[in-house]
């Protein structure tokens, strides 16, 4: 048997808001940046104020406990841009916001009588300054979390001048341009500004992201883990970065005291000397957790593995002889016409509901072979708290079946990225050179192939990949799972249905799974969108999710795409393939029925 890790200590710190975005480089060479106040300011607070006093901040408190050198790095260095001309740049502040961010007057800003608003129905403020040739420097969104982040327009002071905006921050975040139809979030491209005044029309506008607004959060940011971390190992997650046949991955967390980690395993029942391996960790920092702000989280990878086999393992620290309880996990046969059952939830969201259910899963279904999530695993990706609870909610079952998750809007909420939602998983590498790793990928289970998209991101840069995987396949099925609905009431995400949707034709995809809307629906096999008669020609797609919801109970008209449809209801879907066989059911948590489709080629 032969076994691997990643490097033993490689200490990322994936945040919360703060690493995200806060590595501005200082205006001035000992100048004091966002994140080294926020960093200062945080450590101070936990050394002298107990939890009900950080609770209970309010803007006038944080005021009174940041030095100048701090005041001053919120006021100028979270936003800045170079300018070749005099400007003047307008401040759209969305109305609903109860705190004027402090810096905005004392730099000088004067409020308009302008007014802009979205589709959304949300109102923004103008606010203007007029700034010379050079540096523009602007401070946060406030030290509350309001979601609907500032954004600026700029133009020039001469209308004979044109101008040219260069070392932007964030550098990532594009400009667009003031008018009518123009998005300004990019996690939220689909909402447009509706009214703008004459007055701005054509200005350069720097689009931003809503979860800036979680930056520098301290009014109600901080929060508890009901699950901090300890010695022991917890969260033990079973999941694949390989080879389903000769390969597992393995992770765990303890607290910071622990700094080793190995999994020892052999084959079940063989009475065997343990193998090991080393694993490699990864420093977690949740910023604002008031009761657990670091943690450790391992992983590991074994190879070599004999297919069709079970093993046995635990994981733990030697150094502080602390171990988990002894699990099994099997890898898959070599054989392609060997039977596969595996399970798919929609949203979870860390609902209770969903972990009873998931529970009640492996019981009804021990020869369940692995889970799979179609996004919205937690309510906010970037809070370990709720990641905690999400793995409390599924302790022993993830230890002993694999899980394949999917990011949904949630994971990477407000545009901040799924870097927390990364470090939980050890998942496949293979996916499209554009998205970070694991935000996509594909792996095959017997003879069928299971590919994740990150729907989230742009849907081209995906494609070319998908294609590729699609084309080069031999599995019998094919199950595609992402986040967003191309078919739903609400939202028909056009460039997935073009780009994707294509090629789910073009290559015969039998099953899409997703979720985001909270209600049930199961399409007609679909072919260019139009419904066909048999799944044999075209595309089955599946929205569900984990939990009841009555949301949508009075509100779902007919639609020619859908062949079933309800609301109310948590589900799981149920897969059992044996060879050319597919059987499906949509289940609630009891195991009744509700809908069920079987396919033969």
């Amino acid at each position: 048997m032969k076994h691997s890790a990643r490097p033993i200590t490689f200490a990322v710190t994936l945040l919360t808001p703060l690493a995200l975005l806060l590595t501005l480089l200082p205006l001035h060479a000992n100048a004091m940046t966002v994140a080294e106040a926020m960093d200062a300011v945080v450590s101070r607070m936990y050394e002298t104020l107990s939890l009900e006093e950080l609770y209970a901040l309010d803007d006038a408190a944080v005021h009174a406990f940041i030095t100048p050198e701090e005041r001053e790095a919120f006021a100028t260095r979270y936003h800045h841009f170079e300018v070749d001309v005099p400007v003047v740049v307008s401040l759209m502040r969305e109305t609903g916001q109860s705190t004027l961010p402090f810096w905005l007057e004392e730099s000088g800003f004067e409020k308009t009588d302008l007014e802009v608003t979205n589709t959304a129905g949300w109102t923004y403020e103008v606010w203007q300054k007029a700034f010379d040739a050079g540096t523009v420097a602007l401070g946060i969104n406030g030290f509350d979390r309001h979601r609907p982040h500032y954004f600026v327009s700029v133009a020039p002071q001469n209308q004979d001048d044109s101008v040219t905006i260069t070392e932007l921050f964030p550098d990532d975040f594009s400009i667009g341009h003031m008018h009518s139809g123009s998005f300004v979030y990019h996690d939220w491209t689909s909402l447009l500004l509706d009214v703008v005044p004459a007055e701005l029309r054509g200005q350069q506008m720097l689009r931003t992201i809503r979860g800036r607004a979680r930056e520098v959060n301290f009014i109600g940011g901080f929060r508890e883990t009901p699950h901090p971390s300890t010695v022991a190992p917890q969260q033990v997650v079973l999941t694949w970065n390989g080879d389903t046949q000769s390969t597992q991955a393995i992770q765990w967390r303890t607290n910071t005291e622990v700094t080793d980690g190995v999994v020892q395993y052999r084959v079940a029942g063989s009475g065997d000397e343990w193998e090991q391996v080393v694993a490699g960790f990864t420093l977690i920092e949740d910023t604002f957790l008031a009761n657990d702000r670091f943690c450790h989280r391992y992983e590991a990878t074994l190879t070599g593995l004999t297919p069709g086999t079970e093993y046995e393992y635990r994981v733990g620290s030697p150094a502080h002889g602390e171990w988990s309880e002894e699990y099994s996990f099997s890898t898959a046969s070599s054989d392609p016409e060997s039977p596969i059952t595996f399970i798919t939830f929609g949203d979870t969201h860390q609902q209770e509901p969903w972990g009873a259910m998931l529970h009640t899963t492996l019981e009804r279904h021990p020869e369940v072979a692995f889970y799979a999530i179609a996004g919205d695993q937690v309510n906010t990706g970037q809070w370990r708290d709720h990641w905690d609870t999400f793995f409390g909610l599924a302790d022993g079952v993830f230890s002993r079946r694999p899980i394949l998750t999917t990011i949904g809007n949630h994971d990477a909420i407000d545009g901040l990225g799924a870097g927390m939602y990364r470090s939980m998983f050890a998942l496949p590498e293979n996916g499209p050179e554009p998205l970070p790793k694991q935000n996509a990928y594909a792996i095959e289970y017997g003879n069928v192939l299971y590919i994740s998209l990150d729907s989230s991101s742009r849907a081209i840069d995906q494609a070319a990949w998908l294609e590729e995987v699609l084309a080069n396949t031999e599995a019998t099925w094919k199950v595609a799972m992402f986040h967003f609905p191309p078919y739903s009431i609400r939202e028909p995400y056009p460039e997935i249905r073009s780009l994707w949707g294509y090629l789910f034709d073009k290559y015969h995809v039998d099953f899409v799974m997703t979720g985001h809307f909270h209600y049930y629906m199961r399409s007609h096999p679909l072919f260019r969108d139009d419904p066909q008669e048999s799944p044999a020609d075209g595309t089955i797609h599946v929205m569900s999710i984990s939990f009841g919801d009555d949301r949508y109970r009075a509100d779902l008209p007919p639609q020619d795409y859908a062949a079933v449809q309800f609301a109310g209801l948590g589900l799981y879907q149920l897969f059992q393939v044996e060879g050319n066989r597919l059987v499906y059911q949509a289940r609630d948590a009891d195991g009744t029925v509700h809908d069920e489709v079987v396919i033969e080629k």
